[in-house]
């Protein structure tokens, strides 16, 4: 699974995030120079699920 992300989409998707889980902070979802596996995972790890439950959230969005 994978899910079709560009910085575009991701501006729409991070502003979702931030709304359903308070814990993230705006410097957690900010998409830096990283691929966007590793923004991904990096978000997943601090969440505490793995980047498939993530993208699933996500695609839900």
């Amino acid at each position: 699974m994978g899910i079709d992300l560009d910085q575009k989409k991701w501006s729409d998707i991070q502003i979702k995030l931030l709304r359903k889980y308070p814990q993230l902070t705006n410097a957690d979802v900010i998409w830096r120079h990283e691929t966007r596996d590793y923004l991904i995972r990096t978000i997943a790890t601090g969440l505490g699920k793995t980047k498939n439950e993530l993208e699933e959230i996500i695609e839900q969005l």
